[in-house]
């Protein structure tokens, strides 16, 4: 299934950020709270008049690259939950950069999409080095294939490259690598790159769709969709705009406003 099928225009992606999972130091001893909060989430995008969300595991901070099993098995029940109820196409993230993971969760679940921090580049941040995962996550579609599509990072946010890598060359190696859409984001969540990186960004990628993936807000939706193919949007539609809390209807009915607009 290629992106257009599903977006047919520019898209508003937004997330269902989980609660910390059983096995992450935040864990509260309650999977029935953490699956109420990501229920509430889901419906207020639906409600609310979003394309799409990301079921992601948000609050296992500090992000590790490999994550206990009862964490993951908590996360493939949420994200089991979630696709049997939701009227939306949905995507897996596993932070950090965990594509085995993502893969056999979106294989069986159903999910539209994975989000890759780490496609075509070595990337080092707190969780340590993240080697491309290209080579492997191709070879694991190969082995159980499925209409899932793969969004990957470019300079992923809340990391730094191993050694200099050119805009150009890793776009090129992510459209060669099997990447269906591509993500530009600012260094930091809920800090967006600038109109002009957006727009050298989109110049190179040429016809591969490319989305924002931080600091979009109602003030500079309109600016960023004159360039970009969609945004995945997080901070800015939360309870006064803070990460961690709810999404906020009302943020959300403004920012859909001005999509619109």
């Amino acid at each position: 299934m290629a992106y257009r099928d599903i977006f047919k225009k520019k898209a508003v992606i937004g997330m269902v950020h989980l609660m910390p999972l059983p096995g992450s130091p935040g864990y509260g001893g309650s999977i029935e709270q953490i699956i109420d909060a990501a229920f509430q989430d889901m419906r207020a995008l639906e409600d609310g008049g979003a394309d799409s969300f990301i079921i992601e595991n948000f609050g296992d901070v500090p992000y590790a690259t490999e994550n206990e099993p009862i964490t993951m098995a908590a996360m493939s029940s949420v994200a089991g939950l979630i696709a049997r109820e939701t009227k939306l196409p949905f995507g897996i993230n596993v932070q950090f950069n965990c594509t085995d993971w993502e893969w056999a969760m979106s294989y069986v679940t159903g999910a539209a999409f994975i989000r890759v921090e780490a496609f075509v580049e070595t990337r080092i941040g707190i969780h340590g080095v993240t080697e491309a995962k290209a080579p492997s996550l191709m070879r694991l579609k190969k082995m159980y294939p499925s209409d899932t599509m793969i969004f990957a990072d470019i300079n992923t946010k809340h990391t730094f490259a191993v050694c200099d890598q050119p805009l150009d060359f890793s776009i090129t190696e992510a459209e060669e690598s099997g990447a269906d859409a591509l993500i530009v984001t600012g260094l930091l969540t809920g800090k967006s790159p600038t109109l002009d990186d957006v727009k050298e960004f989109k110049a190179l990628a040429g016809e591969m769709p490319v989305l924002l993936g931080s600091g979009v807000k109602a003030s500079n939706i309109k600016d960023f969709f004159q360039v970009a193919d969609g945004a995945i949007i997080g901070s800015s539609i939360k309870v006064n705009g803070d990460v961690n809390d709810r999404i906020d209807p009302e943020r959300l009915k403004q920012l859909m406003e001005a999509v619109k607009e």
